[in-house]
């Protein structure tokens, strides 16, 4: 019975159908029930009502249901029902075909050009895929936060270097990729690991040096009270002040925000200036309306350091490291298993003794490991929410408990998050606990 379900490509097609159906209906009961407590809270929870008047509140209130419901439509009508309809008549069997026959010389026939030509056409069918969601949300949803619209032929310039880089970019990597598996045969899975570790650990060289110049522009803190505080603090966990930076940052509706990054010596912690009240600035003429009162006093910005440094201290970095390389290293090992079996490709549609590489690797990674990425994704949030709570700890044992209390509050109300989340909904999605769940356990650790 199982030799006849492996090898049966019906069985699969069906077992891979049912995968998308349960995984996109699980989303979908999870936003349902995010949805669901936000219709029934109504009220500013009081513990953030200082911070965050009713009006503001049923503003994103009802921004939330909006876009929870185009979610839940978009995620029906074009991953549930087009991706089964694509699945049973074999879309990206036919899809691939006509890229072979847009291969009109005959160099363009190497499976690298069709490769290329295929997922080009394939980016080009999910963003049509996906145009009237965004036409929706473009003129039926409005912005919390409305920003100054660029000109019409900014915003075009701006679409077709996009659309050429991305083309560049993708072809690149389809190529590569290509390439890699015919020359190593069935040792492509170690290169694609090895690859994968090549390209993280240049990441994690890269980023320190490209905070300044993408997000924004290193300033000197020219507050003295803040930097005394920060200074005392630096000193007292044996973090260098050196490495506490503070970003300027390019796009003022980006967000508060401060977080840790890197090791040894490329470690940093780096602070938005709007994190800082008022920007940090004195001549408050330089703010627009909407900045005026932002940001945190100086106590409650060194209590968001020492969280940040409870990053440091508990060796988060190092640990989320190794768990997604574990991560990764799982999923190669289940994609190498799965990558050479036949049945897999003729259940999309393919003809017996075709599995092109770009097909096989677009299929196990986007269909058949969904149950295992899902569960996998749910752990590593699991993580990452609990390194916050450790964070938090932290930065209570260090005598910050109340002024980091008031950050969270002054926060959320600033960067216009809603403060209420389903938890199961929370657990499956955020990568940090809601602020309920942070002052709750504030609160447990002080007492």
């Amino acid at each position: 019975m199982s030799a006849y379900f492996w090898d049966d490509p019906i069985a699969i097609l069906y077992i891979i159908i049912a995968f998308l159906i349960m995984d996109n209906l699980w989303a979908v009961y999870l936003l349902l029930r995010d949805i669901n407590l936000t219709y029934k809270t109504n009220r500013v929870p009081s513990v953030i009502s200082p911070y965050l008047p009713q009006e503001l509140y049923d503003k994103m209130r009802v921004y939330k249901i909006h876009r929870g419901w185009l979610t839940i439509v978009n995620t029906l009508l074009t991953a549930v029902i087009m991706g089964i309809l694509e699945l049973y008549f074999g879309f990206y069997a036919w899809l691939y075909g006509m890229a072979g026959k847009c291969a009109v010389a005959k160099w363009m026939e190497h499976e690298a050009c069709v490769s290329v030509i295929f997922v080009l056409m394939l980016s080009i069918y999910f963003w049509l895929k996906n145009v009237p969601a965004m036409i929706y949300e473009k003129c039926c949803i409005k912005s919390l936060q409305p920003r100054a619209k660029p000109s019409f032929w900014f915003r075009i310039c701006h679409f077709f270097v996009d659309l050429i880089l991305g083309a560049v970019v993708t072809t690149a990597v389809v190529v590569a990729l290509v390439y890699m598996f015919i020359g190593l045969g069935a040792y492509a899975p170690l290169g694609l690991y090895l690859q994968s570790l090549i390209l993280t650990v240049i990441i994690l060289l890269l980023v320190p040096f490209l905070i300044d110049p993408f997000v924004g522009k290193r300033v000197p803190l020219e507050n003295s009270n803040l930097r005394s505080q920060l200074e005392n603090l630096t000193r007292q966990v044996g973090f260098p002040m050196s490495q506490v930076r503070i970003i300027r940052v390019h796009d003022p509706n980006m967000g508060s925000n401060a977080f840790f990054y890197g090791c040894c010596c490329l470690k940093r912690i780096v602070i938005f200036d709007t994190l800082l009240l008022n920007r940090g600035k004195q001549d408050l003429t330089q703010l627009s309306p909407e900045e005026l009162g932002r940001g945190l006093t100086d106590p409650q910005v060194t209590a968001v350091v020492a969280h940040e440094l409870g990053h440091w201290k508990n060796g988060h970095f190092y640990k989320a490291i190794l768990v997604f390389q574990f991560h990764l290293i799982l999923t190669i090992i289940l994609f190498a298993f799965l990558f050479a079996h036949g049945p897999i490709y003729q259940a999309v549609g393919f003809a017996p003794g075709l599995q092109p590489i770009v097909i096989g690797c677009f299929i196990i990674f986007g269909f058949v490991l969904t149950p295992y990425m899902t569960l996998a994704n749910f752990s590593m949030l699991s993580m990452t929410r609990c390194f916050e709570f450790q964070a938090d700890r932290f930065a209570n044992r260090l005598g910050y408990a109340s002024e980091l209390r008031q950050a969270l509050l002054k926060l959320y109300a600033d960067n216009m998050a809603f403060p209420v989340s389903d938890p199961c909904y929370s657990s499956w999605n955020h990568t940090h606990p809601t602020i309920l769940d942070r002052l709750a356990r504030l609160d447990e650790v002080r007492r």
